[in-house]
Parts: C-alpha cells; sequence; structure tokens
C-alpha cells in the first residue's frame, strides 16, 4: 500500500468512525483538489500551427509616456510562449517588429492586410493595448494594477480584406487583493505578476494549456 493510499484509507476510517457524512467528506476532498490544482485547457484559436505569424502591440502614448518598456516586455513575453508552444512554422522576432514600427511609425494606422504583408506573414496577432497601471491615478500608496486590451487575430491569406478569426478582450488586475499597500510588495513586482498575467491570458488563446479551475482564476 502507497504512503498516500494508507493517508486517504486512514481519514476515511476516521470518518467513518465519528460518524461524519461520506459524501461531505469526498466534497471537501473535491473542493480541496480543485482549490489547489488545475485543469487543462485547450486553444480557442488553432490556425497559427504551420503558419508564419507577427505579433504587433497598439500602445496609447500615455503608455508609451509613462511605461516606456511595458511594450517590449509584453511583446518579448508573447512571443517566447507562442515559439514554444504554438507550433507555428515562424513568429516574427520582437526585435524585428520594433526596428519595423520605429522606422515606420505610421505603419498600424494601416489596414490589417497590411501590417500582415509588411512582415511577410500569413497570421497577424493586434494586442490594441488600452492600459497598463500600477496604481488607480492619484492614489500612489494602493497597489491596483491593471492591464486591459483587445486581441485581435487576423488570417491575412483569406479572400476576404482583413480577416478577424478571434477577437477578445482582455482585462487583467492585480493584486487579486484590492487594500495591498506600497509597503506590502515592491512595484517591479508588482509590475513583473502583471505583465506575466497578461501575457499568458494572450497567449493561452492560441495552445493547449493548463490553467487554476474557473472559481479560483483571478483575472
Amino acid at each position: 500500500m502507497t504512503r498516500s493510499l494508507a493517508i486517504l484509507t486512514l481519514l476515511l476510517a476516521m470518518a467513518l468512525a465519528g460518524g461524519c457524512n461520506i459524501v461531505g467528506f469526498f466534497g471537501a476532498l473535491e473542493a480541496e483538489r480543485r482549490r489547489t490544482g488545475t485543469v487543462e485547457v485547450g486553444p480557442e484559436y488553432t490556425g497559427l500551427k504551420g503558419e508564419s505569424v507577427a505579433v504587433v502591440i497598439d500602445a496609447s502614448r500615455e503608455i508609451y509616456m509613462t511605461s516606456p518598456r511595458v511594450v517590449g516586455a509584453i511583446l518579448t513575453e508573447v512571443h517566447a510562449r507562442l515559439v514554444e508552444n504554438a507550433e507555428a512554422e515562424r513568429v516574427v522576432s520582437p526585435a524585428e517588429i520594433q526596428s519595423v514600427l520605429y522606422d515606420e511609425p505610421d505603419l498600424l494606422d494601416r489596414t490589417f492586410d497590411q501590417v500582415a504583408a509588411r512582415f511577410g506573414v500569413t497570421r497577424l496577432i493586434v494586442i490594441q493595448l488600452e492600459e497598463f497601471r500600477l496604481t488607480e491615478p492619484g492614489n500612489e500608496y494602493v497597489w491596483n494594477g491593471n492591464a486591459a486590451g483587445n486581441v485581435i487575430v487576423i488570417e491575412a491569406d483569406s479572400y476576404i480584406e482583413d480577416d478577424v478569426q478571434l477577437e477578445h478582450y482582455v482585462n487583467i488586475e492585480y493584486p487579486f487583493r484590492s487594500n495591498t499597500t506600497v509597503d506590502e510588495m515592491p512595484a517591479d513586482a508588482v509590475a513583473l505578476e502583471l505583465l506575466r498575467r497578461f501575457s499568458n491570458r494572450v497567449s493561452w488563446y492560441f495552445y493547449t494549456h493548463r490553467e487554476r479551475y474557473p472559481e479560483y482564476r483571478e483575472y
């Protein structure tokens, strides 16, 4: 008998000896398993497999002014996850994306198909980043991080112009406990976790992954 089975047998015996409700006992075990465990979730969009892909981030001027490194960091994180998991033939590097956008700042004002053509890809992922902040305006003493934006996938090889195949709004808040003060957690820790969660949520649309059960997700 394995150690885990022996422990389970002992707990069951104790429950029966004490007159506990057997259904309640196993219900508590299942609740704890869900609280601490993860579940496998499939991709919502599988069209990156075998395709060439570019990810671009269209952020507001305010974000570039207040958090100038955020766009590059999100781009790098999403790129790494797609390269590792999405089975794409090619994913344009963040360095190339940023170089082209630096030289052609009006590129994101063009049609999606034109942007895709500029990078020579069949799939274009556009992250329209609307918000990335660590505190509420006017309150610098309590962390209330928020990263939010629209995620769009375009199939540039379609006969339909600007063929949008996936569109979702991603809204991430961190810390989940809204009264966490700046004395309890450093700014870098808040920013990095917000960045990680946002990048995960954007990337998870495209490959099978594991995440917490719905009732325990903090997104």
